[in-house]
């Protein structure tokens, strides 16, 4: 891809008091442009014409932001459009190609037929497929940035019970309460009948065969006893809630370390 640097500036011989017109460039060789005769009186035309000056001291520095700042000041001040393609070249060279591109198009609006009309088409032909990759990728970059997000969000909390299942959930728990409770109290009897047949066993073998036994017994009628009340208590307590708020509960569950969690809430 080939830039043609064309600098631009108004010269406008205020002593004299007369402007020049829009030339067209030599290529590689500086384009002079002002505003039609007698269109801006003396003192417009010599502040417009320092600010070209200035600003195509800082094209040639190649500070870019600096000499746009300027041409848009001497085009606020003549009109003149040779002022917008030079903004679009500074743009083009700073490796902005949207402004640039927007900013040749805005210089063919103003002057379709101008002296670097031609020009300025080459460059939005040579912007324009460009751009609209930068655009396209811009887009995909925040689709895949949408769904990043999206993944991460939490999942949204279960609904809410319906109320007639609501006023079951207590009497499940507490059900559940008591088949564990019983599990417990029917390891207990085991563990009593073990414990009997300990103290009139006839070998060694028997004895700890119904050592073993009993141990085992024992911690199941233990955490059956545990259990059971906890949940009946559970179960208790979630009735008196749901009687009270009149409302569905939420439930939820989650591994957590070393087994699992189970939530209720109520929302307000």
């Amino acid at each position: 891809m080939t830039v043609r640097l064309i600098s631009l500036v108004l010269v406008a011989l205020v002593a004299a008091g007369t402007p020049l017109a829009e030339g067209a460039p030599d290529k590689g060789a500086p384009a002079k442009g002002a505003p039609a005769k007698g269109a801006l009186d003396a003192a417009t035309r010599a502040k417009a014409s320092e600010h070209a000056k200035q600003a195509q001291a800082y094209f040639n520095r190649g500070d870019w932001d600096r000499a746009i700042t300027e041409y848009q000041a001497a085009f606020d001040l003549s009109a003149e459009p040779l002022l917008i393609f030079n903004i679009a070249l500074c743009h083009d060279r700073a490796n902005r190609p949207e402004p640039a591109l927007t900013t040749f198009k805005r210089y063919l609006e103003l002057a379709p037929e101008g002296a670097v009309a031609e020009e300025a088409r080459e460059d939005i032909a040579r912007l324009t497929p460009i751009v609209d990759k930068l655009v396209a990728d811009r887009a995909a970059e925040e689709a895949r940035k949408k769904e990043a997000a999206a993944k991460q969000q939490p999942p949204p909390p279960p609904p809410p019970l319906p109320r007639a299942e609501a006023s079951r959930v207590p009497l499940v728990v507490m059900v559940a309460g008591a088949i564990v409770t019983a599990t417990g109290a029917t390891f207990h009897v085991l563990s009593a009948r073990t414990r009997g047949r300990l103290e009139s066993a006839p070998d060694a073998d028997s004895y700890f065969d119904d050592r073993d036994s009993f141990k085992v017994q024992r911690g199941v009628a233990i955490t059956g006893y545990a259990v059971g009340a906890a949940t009946m208590v559970t179960g208790l307590i979630l009735g008196v809630t749901v009687f009270r708020n009149r409302e569905a509960p939420r439930i939820s569950a989650a591994v957590a370390p070393g087994g699992a969690m189970v939530t209720m809430g109520w929302s307000r």
